[in-house]
């Protein structure tokens, strides 16, 4: 505890995706896991979801933190939520409830706190960081599941009821033609 109030930061490494513990300690970019941290949270700004941004990880035999092949849309959510990736740290987010068996829970206001501010090398910019988690934020507020397999995905409105806009496709010879219409009236309009 008197290394969390002193603002020293410590990451499970092994279990952390972009950083290496330095000679002295601290923590250093690795920057080959890197280029994956930025790689995902790219592709979360560019619409996909977090179970399809580890769903093409996995395919390009990218492997987890942890070290293993297949990718869980819950680590893709971790990593884009996590503050450490944008160099600060908020210690003591969770306490040991029994120092005998090491138990852990999150810690709900029975510790205090504490955010270290550049604590560390950034992997992502502080910008790109807020814009992730307005976004998220904006996912969250629809209430549903989206499967952003387009740019627009979720994101065009009806103007005249505020529905999403579902995309439609119609083969017409050799081409094909993309549309867009309002859900909730598809059959009408």
């Amino acid at each position: 505890r008197r290394r969390i109030a002193d603002g020293k930061v410590s990451m499970a490494y092994s279990r952390f995706l972009g950083y290496d513990r330095g000679e002295d300690g601290t923590p250093v970019v690795n920057e080959k896991e890197a280029e994956t941290v930025r790689q995902i949270y790219g592709l979360f700004l560019d619409g996909q979801t977090p179970s399809g941004i580890a769903e093409l990880l996995t395919k390009q035999r990218i492997p987890t933190p942890g070290g293993k092949e297949r990718w869980a849309g819950s680590t893709v959510k971790s990593i884009l939520t996590n503050e450490k990736y944008k160099g600060d740290a908020l210690l003591q987010k969770t306490i040991t409830v029994d120092f005998l068996s090491k138990a852990h829970k999150v810690n709900e206001g029975e510790a205090p706190q504490f955010f270290v501010e550049n604590s560390h090398p950034a992997i992502i910019s502080r910008e790109v960081y807020d814009l992730v988690q307005l976004e998220l934020q904006r996912r969250g507020k629809r209430g549903r599941h989206t499967s952003a397999k387009s740019i627009f995905s979720d994101r065009l409105i009806c103007g005249e009821c505020g529905a999403n806009m579902v995309r439609k496709t119609v083969p017409s010879g050799n081409k094909k033609y993309v549309y867009y219409v309002c859900a909730a009236h598809k059959q009408d309009k």
